[in-house]
C-alpha cells in the first residue's frame, strides 16, 4: 500500500494532538492552517529522505535524482512506506509546531533526526553463511593445546 500525504498528515495531527475527539477526523477548522502548509513541508522532507528510500534510483551518471513532487493529498509519496509512516510524521509535526509550541517542535525534530540517522545503516539485508576458505584451527589438532 502506498502511503499518501493525507496518511502522513493524519499521523502528524495525531502526534500534535489535533484530532477531533468525537469523530477522529484530522480535517477540522483547527487544522486548516496546518493542512495548507503540509504539502510544501512534505516536498522538502521527501527530498531530504529520498536517498535512503528503497525507491531511490539513479537516472544518469552525474545527474542527481529527485523524488517526484507531491501535488495533492491523495497521491502516493515517492518514498517507501517505512519512511513515510515512521519518519515523515515526526518531521512534519516538528515544522508545523515551530511557532506554536517550540518545545514540542524540538522533541519531534529530535525524534525525526534520530530515525533519519538510523537510515544510514541502509536497507534490511538477508543474512547468509560465511564460508571459511582458509580452514581454521580445529579443536583437536596440533594447535588445540599448548604443551
Amino acid at each position: 500500500m502506498a502511503t499518501t500525504a493525507q496518511d502522513v498528515f493524519d499521523a502528524a495531527m495525531g502526534l500534535i494532538d489535533e484530532v477531533n475527539e468525537s469523530t477522529g477526523s484530522t480535517d477540522t477548522a483547527d487544522t486548516k492552517e496546518y493542512k495548507q502548509r503540509t504539502l510544501l513541508i512534505l516536498n522538502m522532507l521527501t527530498g531530504e529522505l529520498y536517498m535512503y528510500s528503497d525507491t531511490y534510483k539513479v537516472s544518469r551518471a552525474g545527474k542527481r535524482p529527485i523524488v517526484s513532487t507531491i501535488s495533492d493529498f491523495d497521491s502516493s509519496i515517492g518514498l517507501d512506506d517505512y519512511i513515510c509512516r515512521t519518519i515523515l510524521p515526526y518531521g512534519l509535526a516538528a515544522h508545523l509546531q515551530l511557532d506554536e509550541n517550540p518545545s514540542a517542535a524540538s522533541f519531534f525534530q529530535q525524534r525525526y533526526d534520530e530515525l533519519k540517522n538510523r537510515l544510514v545503516f541502509g536497507l534490511p539485508q538477508a543474512s547468509e553463511d560465511i564460508e571459511d576458505i582458509y580452514g581454521g584451527i580445529e579443536p583437536y589438532n596440533e594447535f588445540g593445546m599448548w604443551s
